[in-house]
């Protein structure tokens, strides 16, 4: 089995989405909304790339979630932050999201044979699971304003690290041997790293400092978000 890493939402090749298994990994912010909005109640995550999509798909049944760099997008209910969607009681409705570069992520590699959603909240569920499907990884990161993102480099290297517990033969790309030395390095100081990665520290400035923290958590959840006919929806795992 071979685990591959794509470093920004722009780099992926069909080659890497095709027979394979793939996680898209934003952790600052849409992996770990998508991931805490199906831990909180919501049945599905509906991704859309544009801000008229998102409000367009509106009804009674839906509440919409958006942001443009880092700005909450007036129109919707609440921004693309977990922390605020882990407060919430959504009694079952579907959350509409858009965002910068994580829903656009997710939407380039649709065509992958499993489509996946990851980040620290919930590395090893996700991760297990892609295992278990017995086909090729790719763990594709979203990234920032077209720039890889650490944070997003430190949750593959993560799941690198608990895949390596799980497969007996695990092959890596040289980009996935030296994240999973980035995370073995840092990975007890995960909630000081995040405010000082490039996202994070716009985070600090537009004052989200609560979803750096909330990011930064590891398997708080063992769920997995999968696609499914344009809709992400959650999978339990033991």
């Amino acid at each position: 089995m071979r685990i591959e890493v794509v470093p920004t939402v722009e780099e992926i090749r069909t080659e890497q989405i095709r027979n394979r298994v793939v996680i898209v990994i934003d952790v600052l912010r849409a992996s770990s909304t998508i991931v805490t909005a199906l831990g909180s109640g919501f049945s599905a995550v509906i991704p859309v790339g544009t801000i008229g999509q998102a409000l367009s798909r509106r009804s009674p049944g839906t509440l919409v979630a958006g942001e443009r760099h880092c700005r909450k997008i007036p129109e919707c209910d609440f921004n693309n932050s977990p922390a605020e969607l882990a407060a919430q009681k959504p009694q079952g409705r579907q959350l509409i999201l858009t965002t910068t570069n994580g829903t656009r992520a997710i939407q380039k590699a649709e065509r992958a044979a499993h489509l996946l959603i990851g980040c620290f909240l919930n590395a090893t569920a996700c991760i297990r699971h892609a295992i278990s499907q017995g086909l090729d990884i790719t763990l594709y990161c979203a990234g920032t304003r077209g720039e890889f993102a650490l944070e997003d480099g430190l949750a593959a290297g993560l799941m690198i690290e608990r895949a390596q517990t799980e497969a007996a033969s695990v092959q890596l790309c040289d980009l996935g041997t030296a994240l999973q030395a980035s995370y073995r390095q840092l990975a007890g100081s995960l909630e000081a790293v995040l405010p000082q990665t490039a996202t994070g520290r716009r985070l600090v400035q537009h004052r989200l400092t609560e979803d750096l923290a909330y990011c930064a958590q590891v398997d708080r959840f063992q769920l997995v978000p999968y696609a499914e006919e344009k809709r992400i929806l959650p999978r339990l795992v033991s």
